[in-house]
Parts: C-alpha cells; structure tokens; sequence
C-alpha cells in the first residue's frame, strides 16, 4: 500500500522496525541457501523480483497513503517459499521506497503489511491444505495460489486499514466509502494473477516451484 512515514505515528514506525528486523532475522538464518546455488535459481530469483518491481510500479490512489497495486506475492511465496519471498519483497519495497514518497522510515511497515503478511496467511493455508484437503494439482491451483492470492490482497488492505484508523490517520466513514470496496474490486484480480502465473508454472516448469511436488500431486491422479 505503500504508506507514507509522514503519516503515521513514530511509535508506529519504530515498533514494526522491530517486529521486520526480528522476522530478516528469522529468514536469513533458515532460508535454505543452498537452493540459490544453481544459475537458473538465480536467474528465476532475481528475475521474479524485477518483475515484481514492475508490477508494484503499476498504481493507484483513492485517498492519501493508500496505493492500490496487484501484489503477486503468493505466488512469490509458493516459488520460493516464505524466506526468500520475505527477502525479495524487501528488496522490492526498497527499490519503490528508493524512488517513491514513502519514506525510508515507513519501509519495516511497508514490508510487513505487502509482505509478511501475505507471505504468512500464504503459507498458513498451503499448511491447512496439504494436512486437511486432497493432494492434488486443481487445489493447489485454486486454494494455495488462487483463494490464498485474493485473501492475502484483502487480508494487506485490511490490515493498512487498520493501522489508518487506530493511528488516527483517518476516520472508519472514510475507509469504509473509500478503500473497503477498493479491496473487494482487487480480490478477482489478485487471485486470478496468482492462479494463472502458478498454473503456468507448474505445467511448464515446475522445478521452479518449490512447494510442488510432483509425488505428492500428480502421481497416481
């Protein structure tokens, strides 16, 4: 959504430096390195965060400090799992953050609300879906990269909504006329965006799919 530092709290700011730079942690320490030794991961890696930038890029604004833009961060997160999705979407609201209105002091902020919080729900229901639903190609389409997509976007607005209001940035009249039918109008395509970009891969290239397996969703269906 890309809030700008301007308008919230600095009490705000400081608390989400701290909840981000304890998650980089987290992602740094357990990110499977390993998987980034191979030029074609590399490629795909930086490849996927430069389209990412162009997608973000791609905006627009209803009321001050909410930009609305398709996120594709579940998708990110089914490639490359939550460590380097958290990692690339830092990297992403850097190079916004680096040529935008933002603000460096609102980027923990920014990162949390675009991606750690899609990145976590994403996660949470590929989770609930492998212990609890079939294993099979058409739900993880649906449900991992389609459902999760658009709840993920609604879930992000929702949650800068929320920061707006308890901050006193602005008032529930304004965000329920304004910003609450925005994030309806985005579910559609958010999740559509996410299902096509994983169904693609998934036929086409699935090595470049990290929680896809083969064995677990293809094989004797």
């Amino acid at each position: 959504m890309d809030i700008p530092s301007n308008l919230i709290p600095d009490a705000w700011l400081w608390m989400a430096a701290l909840v981000f730079i304890l998650l980089l942690m987290m992602a740094l320490y357990s990110a499977p390195w390993a998987k980034l030794g191979d030029n074609e991961a590399n490629h795909v890696y930086f490849g996927a965060i430069a389209l990412l930038a162009v997608l973000w890029t791609l905006r627009a604004g209803i009321i001050p400090g909410l930009n609305y833009h398709l996120l594709g961060v579940t998708a990110l997160c089914l490639m490359f799992d939550w460590q380097f999705a958290l990692l690339a979407v830092s990297l992403v609201v850097t190079l916004v953050t680096s040529y935008g209105p933002a603000g460096w002091e609102s980027l923990p902020l920014n990162v949390l609300l675009m991606g750690a919080l899609p990145i976590g729900l994403t996660r949470l229901l590929l989770t609930l879906a492998q212990r609890y639903l079939p294993l099979n190609f058409f739900v993880y389409i649906f449900f991992n990269a389609f459902l999760a997509g658009g709840l993920a976007s609604l879930l992000t607005g929702l949650a800068a909504a929320t920061v707006f209001l308890l901050s006193g940035v602005h008032g529930a009249d304004a965000l329920m006329d304004n910003h609450i039918p925005s994030l309806v109008l985005l579910f559609f395509p958010e999740g559509f965006l996410n299902g096509l970009v994983m169904t693609v891969l998934v036929v086409y290239r699935p090595r470049w799919v990290s929680t896809f397996h083969d064995r677990w969703y293809l094989d004797g269906k």
